[in-house]
């Protein structure tokens, strides 16, 4: 979603050194031998088909494979990346399942007398498509997922095997785009990296790659596999996010230098950068929270009508973690839905029981003007009242704060700040209202550089008024787990970053490299 432009990318030295910057997967230094991966030709040709019922056999075969190859992988690798990530396999298990699917494709068969492996191909690019235009960015990366399956779908169906030929050892493979399946092939050539032109953080691949330690670049852009070649010396730094293809000497010495410096940091060491701030990390799942991690963000609650649901719920969370340092993000109701003034009643009566266990940051959602939140703050102190009059626990100093989501959050921050405790800026929803695109909009690579900077502008907005009046400021979405823009957040006087567990390592190394000191 936010790949930086081919423009960022360097050539120096005529045509020696060129320099890539993609998106960091994994935290490393790495050097090898570039392998641009070769994958095998999986098209499927359109065939005219007489008997469908044989046809719609040989699918139901090639998915009965399909499943006992992945349930093989699952096995394999449960133990070496853990149950959480090896859940991957078992989420192609269920596209495999999933009655839409399999439905569309024998009903194409069946309508249209066309062969297993080109109903097959066909269906998954139109579900691939639809998740794209999807605005959450999870649900866009699922596109990849869909894309594996097929392909795991054709090869059984044509026999055709997903093999890459010879890949020397230690070698940064490059390749347009990596699925999961190539990733977990991949790991056992004993590779030194991959690199991608295209993909997302939160792809399942990402996901793999970091579980599995190996460094990984993805979304440095086309150019990437029109330069490299194979045999090209490479270094890949995992921590920039940086490609070096054919390192001049000042490059190599300047990242092993970088390379030395890296030392190991202690889990139980806080969170602070070499000049002393102290940046809170927060995961916003509860699979595999890091030693590390201040915290949990529960960024997308749902919506319960029954309080005592709503407030189990609540109360799960500080089970899991250090209550008092979580962030919770009320469920948004619609403006019109006319029961919405109860539905709000019940969540802040849940979360505000819930308080009691640590006293969390309690977060309202969509806000757009500060009627609202002077409404929403008097709210909540008038059901505190009421609790305490039946003889419910709650937390006498919860703390109350505002999501910045919406435009006019942002431009009002100044007048929000001085009411909350935390602000919390959710830039993936923050990006799609300022540039106004649809809930099915796709953040093209094209307009990225604009959409950074005109996000990046609320931002510092935001920042600077939590910053003036007190206010704790955090971030999350997809810049959040940006590496590259750390420094600048920081900078900028954020200090709660939200992401996802398994990208929190790479951004507390960020955090733990930076001097705000310096510049």
């Amino acid at each position: 979603m936010w790949g930086n432009p081919q423009s960022n990318n360097q050539q120096r030295g005529g045509n020696s050194m060129t320099v890539f910057n993609g998106k960091s997967v994994y935290g490393a230094i790495v050097s090898g031998c570039v392998c641009v991966l070769k994958k095998p030709a999986l098209r499927a040709e359109k065939r005219t088909i007489e008997d469908t019922a044989e046809e719609i056999r040989r699918f139901d075969e090639a998915k009965e494979t399909a499943v006992s190859q992945l349930q093989e992988l699952y096995d394999m690798y449960i133990d070496q990346i853990g149950e959480p990530n090896a859940q991957i396999f078992n989420i192609h298990m269920m596209m495999l399942d999933d009655e839409d699917y399999c439905d569309s494709i024998t009903g194409m068969i069946t309508d249209g007398h066309v062969n297993a492996e080109y109903a097959v191909e066909q269906t998954s690019e139109v579900f691939a498509k639809m998740l794209e235009s999807m605005d959450n960015e999870y649900m866009r990366a699922r596109s990849a997922d869909i894309r594996d399956v097929c392909q795991r779908l054709i090869s059984n169906l044509s026999g055709v095997p997903r093999d890459f030929g010879d890949i020397p050892e230690n070698a940064v493979v490059c390749a347009d785009d990596i699925t999961p399946t190539e990733a977990a092939l991949l790991e056992q050539r004993n590779i030194a990296a991959f690199v991608t032109a295209f993909g997302s953080p939160i792809s399942h691949t990402a996901i793999l790659a970091h579980s599995m330690d190996i460094p990984a670049v993805i979304g440095t852009g086309s150019d990437l596999l029109a330069r490299a070649k194979d045999g090209d010396e490479a270094i890949v730094d995992g921590f920039a996010g940086q490609v070096i293809l054919s390192p001049d000497p000042d490059a190599k010495s300047r990242l092993d230098a970088k390379r030395r410096a890296r030392t190991s940091t202690a889990a139980d060491q806080e969170t602070r950068t070499l000049d002393g701030k102290r940046v809170t990390l927060l995961a916003c799942d509860t699979t595999q929270i890091p030693e590390y991690a201040d915290g949990v963000a529960v960024l997308d609650c749902r919506e319960i009508e029954n309080e005592e649901q709503q407030y189990e719920f609540y109360r799960s969370i500080a089970e899991i973690a250090d209550y008092s340092k979580a962030v919770i993000r009320l469920a948004a109701i619609s403006p019109y839905d006319p029961r919405r003034h109860e539905k709000y009643q019940v969540q802040i009566r849940a979360a505000l029981r819930a308080s009691s266990h640590g006293s969390p940051s309690i977060l309202f959602p969509m806000i757009t003007t500060v009627t609202e939140a002077r409404k929403i703050l008097g709210a909540c102190d008038e059901i505190r009242n009421e609790l305490t009059a039946e003889g419910l626990d709650c937390s006498e100093d919860s703390r109350l704060g505002f999501m910045i989501e919406t435009p006019a959050a942002a431009i009002i921050s100044d007048l929000l700040a001085p009411m909350a405790d935390t602000l919390m800026i959710d830039s993936d929803r923050l990006a799609r209202l300022t540039l106004a695109r649809s809930e099915g909009s796709v953040f093209s690579e094209e307009f990225a550089e604009g959409q950074r900077a005109a996000v990046l502008r609320l931002i510092e907005y935001c920042a600077r008024n939590a910053v003036k009046n007190g206010a704790r400021i955090g971030i999350c979405g997809s810049l959040a787990a940006d590496t590259s823009l750390t420094e600048e957040f920081l900078r900028m006087g954020i200090d709660k970053i939200c992401a996802p567990s398994y990208l929190l390592e790479d951004i507390r190394a960020a955090v733990m490299n930076t001097d705000l000191s310096a510049g």
